[in-house]
C-alpha cells in the first residue's frame, strides 16, 4: 500500500489493480469501504466496460473469454515513481493477459493531488506492431457517510448538460442509444428513484458533474465520452458509484467481433493513448 497526501487530501493506493483503498478529505474518508454489498472501491476498467455478452469476444476469427470490467483490476502494479503528493503506477502485457486480450501493452496510472484538486491521469502504450481496441473507465464508489460529513446533509448532483445522449440498458447490455433532456440536477434521493427502475443509468455529453449541499461540494471533470452512475442496492443505498467511461457494454444484439464493439478505442501500433479525470473539492457553496 502506498500513500500521498497534502493538506486537503491522503490516498492510498494498492498495487493490485492500482485501486484507491482510500480517499479522505480533511481527515474525513469519502471512498466506500469494500464489503458484502461491494467487493470492490475504486477499481480500474481495461481493456473493457461492463460485460462482453456471453462472457467472450470474437478477434480474428478467435474466441476470447472476458470477466466484468476486464482484468487489470486484478493485476500487481509495478511503481514507478512516488512523492508526497503523487504516484505513478504500470502494468504491462504477459503470457498470462495474451490468453484473454491478444494485444501487446503498456498500462500507466498516476494520482497527483494539486491544492484542492485531485488528477488521475492514464496513458496506455501499444508495444505491438497491429492496432489495438480497448476501453478503459474509472469507477469510484463514494460513501454517503463520508459526503454528508463534508458536503452537507442535502446533497444534490448538478449535470453540466442537460441535453445527452442516454444509453439504456436490457438489462445489462446496451438497448439502444437516443437523444434525452433530462434535468439539469438531481438529488442523491431522486437519483436512487431512477436507479431503482434502470439499474444504471449512462449519459453521452455529460463531462462535468458538482455534488454540492449547504457547506461544500465536490466537482469530477473528465474527457471521456460517457459517464454512469450505479448502486448496489438503490432500496437503501450507502454509496454512489460515479464513473467515467471510454466505451460500453455490448449491445443486447451484438455479433461479438471485437472490432465492432460499440464505443471501442483504436490505437495505432507504437501509439499512445491519454485520458484524465480531476475531482475538485471546493470549500463553500
Amino acid at each position: 500500500m502506498y500513500q500521498i497526501h497534502n493538506e486537503v487530501f491522503c490516498l492510498s493506493i494498492n498495487e493490485i489493480g492500482a485501486e484507491l483503498e482510500e480517499l479522505s478529505i480533511k481527515g474525513i474518508p469519502v471512498l466506500w469501504k469494500r464489503n458484502e454489498l461491494w467487493q470492490d472501491q475504486s477499481p480500474i476498467l481495461f481493456p473493457i466496460v461492463g460485460k462482453v455478452k456471453d462472457g467472450y469476444y470474437i478477434y480474428k476469427d478467435k474466441k476470447y473469454s472476458m470477466k466484468l470490467h476486464g482484468f487489470l483490476k486484478n493485476e500487481l502494479f509495478e511503481v514507478v515513481s512516488h512523492e508526497e503528493t503523487s504516484i505513478t503506477l504500470k502494468a504491462q502485457y504477459s503470457k498470462e493477459t495474451v490468453k484473454l486480450y491478444p494485444f501487446s501493452y503498456e498500462f500507466y496510472i498516476s494520482y497527483i493531488l494539486i491544492d484542492h484538486q485531485i488528477k488521475i491521469a492514464i496513458e496506455i502504450k501499444n508495444l505491438g506492431n497491429d492496432e489495438m481496441f480497448f476501453s478503459v473507465g474509472v469507477h469510484p464508489g463514494l460513501a454517503y457517510e463520508g459526503l454528508k460529513k463534508i458536503l452537507g446533509e442535502d446533497i444534490t448532483l448538478y449535470f453540466s448538460s442537460n441535453q445527452v445522449q442516454s444509453v439504456e440498458f436490457d438489462p445489462t447490455f446496451v438497448k439502444k442509444i437516443e437523444d434525452e433532456t433530462i434535468d439539469s440536477s438531481m438529488t442523491l434521493v431522486r437519483l436512487s428513484e431512477e436507479l431503482k427502475k434502470k439499474k444504471t443509468l449512462c449519459y453521452q455529453g455529460i463531462n462535468e458533474v458538482d455534488i454540492k449541499a449547504q457547506t461544500n461540494s465536490l466537482k469530477i471533470k473528465h474527457n471521456m465520452p460517457y459517464l454512469a452512475f450505479w448502486q448496489s442496492q438503490p432500496e437503501n443505498p450507502k454509496f454512489l458509484c460515479i464513473e467515467p467511461w471510454h466505451g460500453l457494454p455490448d449491445e443486447a444484439m451484438t455479433n461479438h467481433q471485437f472490432t465492432q464493439k460499440k464505443g471501442i478505442l483504436r490505437l495505432n501500433a507504437k501509439d499512445a493513448f491519454k485520458t484524465d479525470v480531476e475531482i475538485n473539492f471546493i470549500e463553500g457553496v
